[in-house]
């Protein structure tokens, strides 16, 4: 690796001004409702970006009431947080939580599993109308997460931890690394099946690739083990290293085979929601995001896509709305959730 880069002081992100949502072309995106609350994670994994070395990047909030008027000023139904992970502070999560309960919209947002190590926490951020979260699971062996460094629950209690979301009617995408030094050509249908007994609403599975300066590529670099330095290829989906436990061309087909089981209309079935009430727009969203792959650049040449998408997520942004009226019902002794925030409740 060559190069280098350098930046100015970083300002409070806490000051900076609302993005201007309005030049955006709404006709081309799913939601102009992108938010970013933080900055940075607690993590610091030996395979991630943000352990770049010489790269810090404090961890930084913006205010909770800023952050629900612009969701409320974009005029969507959804909004999208792109934080690395939101979940990196609880009690500035469930202060947002609490912010966004006034605006009656729903979000999804990355936050590591250890949310969860306070399920009234998850109950707030569903009364808050979070309807999905982004897991980082990586791997369903405990080696594995040792060796990437990540502060992550165990394995054998991934399960508990994901049913306390669906029981507060938060869907999970977890995210699955494949080529750890533990893992074999077993790793796939273990992980996919794991995925459908859990009834994960969606996966999103990489190829671990050791980024430039990071721990993991200077462990690479050091064993011998990088193919090429190509960094286009860098990206997750190509194999850019050899592997211990199998080929790299073990470790592509069995990721592709990966994706095209979980996206199948058998795995699709099989991980549908318990609640009847959530199966059409589950089954809906499952269908028009991944397999109608080839029915997205119709919608993107004659200008369809928010068109096509914002009813869906409005029906469900409905439904929400009714499930955590019943959420709030069925626990009255809790604390009350929902605070005046700037005028927006």
């Amino acid at each position: 690796y060559e190069g280098s880069y350098a930046r100015g002081p970083l300002g409070e992100y806490r000051d900076e001004p609302a993005p201007l949502r309005e030049i955006l072309p709404r006709w081309g995106f799913l939601t102009t409702g992108s938010l970013i609350a933080t900055r940075g994670c607690h993590n610091r994994c030996g395979f991630c970006y943000l352990a770049t070395d010489r790269l810090h990047i404090p961890y930084q909030t913006h205010q909770p009431e800023e952050i629900a008027r612009q969701l409320v000023a974009a005029r969507e139904p959804y909004g999208v947080f792109i934080d690395n992970n939101l979940g990196s502070r609880r009690d500035y999560l469930r202060t947002l939580s609490r912010a966004l309960a006034c605006t009656e919209k729903i979000w999804s947002a990355a936050v590591s599993l250890d949310v969860t190590d306070e399920p009234d926490l998850v109950r707030e951020m569903a009364l808050g109308g979070c309807t999905s979260v982004f897991v980082g699971f990586e791997s369903l062996t405990g080696e594995n997460l040792d060796q990437a460094r990540k502060k992550s629950p165990r394995p054998a209690d991934y399960s508990r931890r994901v049913d306390l979301f669906h029981r507060n009617g938060i869907q999970v995408n977890g995210s699955f690394v494949f080529g750890f030094d533990q893992d074999g050509p077993e790793v796939f249908e273990r992980t996919v099946a794991w995925i459908e007994e859990n009834r994960l609403e969606c996966a999103t599975f990489h190829i671990l690739t050791p980024y430039p300066a990071t721990p993991l590529f200077q462990q690479m670099e050091a064993e011998g083990r990088l193919l090429h330095r190509e960094w286009g290829l860098y990206d997750t989906a190509h194999v850019v290293f050899r592997p211990r436990q199998m080929t790299p061309e073990d470790l592509y087909e069995g990721y592709a085979w990966a994706y095209r089981r979980i996206f199948s209309h058998a795995s699709i079935w099989r991980r549908r929601p318990s609640d009847w009430r959530a199966v059409p727009p589950y089954l809906a969203m499952s269908y028009l995001y991944k397999r109608s792959n080839r029915l997205w650049p119709f919608l993107i040449r004659h200008r369809l896509t928010h068109r096509i998408w914002r009813p869906l997520v409005e029906v469900s942004r409905r439904r929400h709305v009714r499930f955590r009226r019943r959420l709030a019902a069925r626990q009255q002794s809790l604390p009350e959730v929902a605070v005046p925030v700037g005028g927006l409740c």
